[in-house]
């Protein structure tokens, strides 16, 4: 009997574990726990480490069957004394031991500075103990999971090797069994898992909000003689057709007179085109005469369909009401899924909503041409940029915008940051001094850069992008798993740890749980950008960042709804 076969068998291989795999196990399992931008609950914390256990256990494994065929090629022996191996022993469990709790320790303090730097409660103990066993959990199935597919590779080379040579049919079930895996995991694991995802957003999208009605006002969306149904425009549509501002409340917030405001959008049924959308978009711009508006806004949506109501409502309030804002859906899966699957679509929809607004806008006399501005937050930001080639073709074709939680692989802010001015840090560049295009990380830096030195004159058109350091769907990117990014050998943000660092294959992981939890901080930090959108505004519209605007953001603050 061979004895591959006596050890499957037997189950004795089953059971065995790699002394050096564990080492690295263990050593994963203390680098998973260090911190990253935000402050992670119990089951993205047990995720992260039972990932990062199961590869370095792994890493382990392979790094120690390097070794001993390369030791076995060239004919390399290490012996040991019996004193020096007695001591090895003795020692190398203690040390592991005291190094195991101090970094343990100082991870759990790490953490617990990193929630207080964002304002949210540390994990508790009992947290920790429910972290440390879904990893367990999870690190199990995965190990269980490689050696089933080892001992298939065994077998398959066992019977191959009846008609092949022992290395050709060893080759041949290593290939069949990295493709059957990867078949499966694609098609059935991955596409199945976000099938599952996507019939559950569809529900949500189909869903509608809870104490909500279709307006009652023509110009919205879904209100009397509007060229779209309520029910058409799903959740998210639903909900910002009905969050605008009254004239009245803007009034008591602003001292003016106020007009209302538009608000259109079209859903996106499955048998529906991008251009079909847009076309709706665009009649229900002509239908309730919103190119008759000082303020046309062009608002990019994120993957559910979701408008910032902080970026709307400040438009209306700052134009007082004399303001459209248009907006689509394309997708209704939420932001961090689709990007992670399908950045394409976002970048369609945002470039064909813009180029047909622009180009009706362009028909127009100058005269009469309302300020056409753009916005759209993280994915919609991405897939707002699309609609211009370059930063210069933005200044040409948009006479403002803000872009909120931008993905810093998006390709204009990837070109801003480039070309940032020396000394200005990746996390808020500075370009051009500020002239057309400023990066804050809170409202206070519209008139001054990240180091407190200010601008000079802001030219028209102005745009603004907001993004804090903390916030993990700026600085996500696929890069992150082999290569250390810029913003991470620069000094840290105000709002992060300054114990974060980056490691190899876990800070990728870290980041994409953080994701998850973008919103769970107070307005300011994370994905939460809120009232510093007024002032931000403001300016692109054409006020001072030193304005007065606590009167418009203690009036949002009452009808605004938060998150996605």
């Amino acid at each position: 009997m061979p004895t591959t076969t006596a050890h499957l068998r037997t189950g004795r291989r089953w059971w065995h574990v790699s002394g050096t795999g564990v080492f690295f196990g263990a050593a994963y399992v203390l680098i998973s726990m260090s911190p990253s931008l935000l402050p992670r609950t119990w089951y993205y914390q047990g995720m992260i480490t039972g990932l990062c256990a199961a590869a370095g256990y792994a890493l382990g494994v392979v790094l120690a069957w390097l070794v001993r065929t390369i030791a076995r090629v060239i004919d390399l022996r290490i012996m040991v004394s019996g004193e020096a191996r007695h001591w090895i022993l003795v020692a190398a469990p203690v040390f592991a031991a005291v190094a195991v709790v101090a970094v343990t320790v100082s991870n759990v303090r790490s953490q617990a500075r990193t929630a207080a730097v964002v304002g949210l409660a540390p994990l508790s103990p009992l947290d920790w103990v429910l972290a440390l066993l879904l990893a367990a959990a999870i690190t199990a199935a995965l190990i269980a999971l490689a050696r089933g597919l080892r001992g298939m590779t065994h077998r398959l080379a066992e019977a191959a090797g009846h008609v092949l040579p022992k290395t050709i049919a060893s080759g041949v079930a290593i290939v069949v069994v990295v493709l059957t895996t990867a078949w499966v995991s694609d098609s059935v694991v991955f596409h199945r898992g976000i099938q599952a995802f996507a019939g559950v957003a569809a529900q949500v999208n189909s869903s509608p909000p809870v104490g909500r009605a279709a307006p009652a006002s023509p110009l919205r969306s879904g209100g009397p003689g509007s060229l779209e149904s309520y029910a058409s425009l799903g959740y998210q549509g639903q909900m910002f057709v009905t969050s605008a501002p009254t004239p009245a409340q803007i009034t008591a917030a602003t001292g003016r007179d106020a007009i209302e405001p538009i608000r259109v959008y079209a859903g996106r049924s499955p048998d529906e085109s991008i251009d079909e959308v847009v076309d709706s978009v665009v009649a229900e711009l002509r239908r309730t005469g919103a190119f008759e508006r000082r303020v046309l806004a062009v608002i990019t949506t994120t993957g559910t369909g979701w408008v910032d109501d902080w970026s709307a409502q400040s438009i209306e309030y700052l134009s007082n009401g004399d303001s459209a804002i248009a907006a689509m859906q394309y997708s209704y899966l939420p932001s961090a899924l689709s990007m992670m699957t399908d950045r394409d679509t976002p970048r369609e929809a945002g470039k064909a909503l813009f180029d047909r607004v622009h180009a009706v806008w362009s028909s127009l006399p100058e005269d009469r041409r309302p300020q056409l501005v753009v916005g759209g937050e993280s994915l919609g930001s991405y897939g707002g940029h699309a609609a211009f080639t370059d930063a210069a073709d933005m200044l040409r074709k948009a006479q403002g915008g803000v872009w909120v939680g931008t993905p810093s692989f998006t390709g204009i802010a990837m070109e801003l940051t480039a070309r940032r001015n020396e000394g200005s840090p990746e996390i808020v560049p500075v370009v051009d001094a500020g002239r057309h295009i400023r990066f804050v990380a809170g409202s206070d830096g519209l008139t001054h850069d990240y180091y407190g030195r200010d601008y000079g004159t802001w030219d028209f058109p102005r745009f603004v992008y907001a993004q804090h350091p903390s916030d993990p769907v700026v600085w996500w990117n696929p890069a992150l798993l082999g290569a250390e990014p810029e913003w991470l050998r620069e000094p840290r943000g105000r709002d992060v740890n300054p114990d974060v660092t980056w490691i190899p294959f876990v800070t990728f992981w870290q980041l994409t749980t953080d994701m998850a939890v973008g919103h769970d901080p107070p307005d300011g930090y994370g994905h939460r950008y809120g009232a510093e959108l007024v002032p931000a505004w403001g300016s692109v519209l054409g006020g001072s960042p030193t304005d007065d605007y606590s009167a418009i953001i203690a009036g949002i603050e009452k009808t605004v709804s938060r998150v996605e």
